[in-house]
């Protein structure tokens, strides 16, 4: 893992991507912040259509009120602990 300054990251964008492309993680931090450069895939699928069919069937569902609702985190949680 590499962590930059933003001078750094200027001066070595050529490192930082080879870096990011060879699997490494690369890090700039800019005053207390820390941020990642991460390399984007052009051949991320496009959503199927079943995918969107059932996106599609959910919120109908949420439409008409079928869905499940939860006064509090602990009472959504108790619920997915009891699956």
């Amino acid at each position: 893992m590499n962590t930059l300054t933003v001078r750094d990251f200027r001066n070595q964008m050529a490192f930082a991507f080879d870096s990011t492309d060879a699997g490494e993680r690369v890090l700039i931090r800019r005053k207390n912040h820390l941020y990642s450069l991460v390399s984007v895939q052009e051949d991320i699928p496009p959503i199927s259509p079943t995918l969107v069919a059932k996106m599609e069937k959910a919120r109908q569902e949420h439409r008409e009120g079928k869905t499940l609702k939860f006064k509090t985190a602990s009472d959504a949680q108790q619920w997915m602990d009891s699956l």
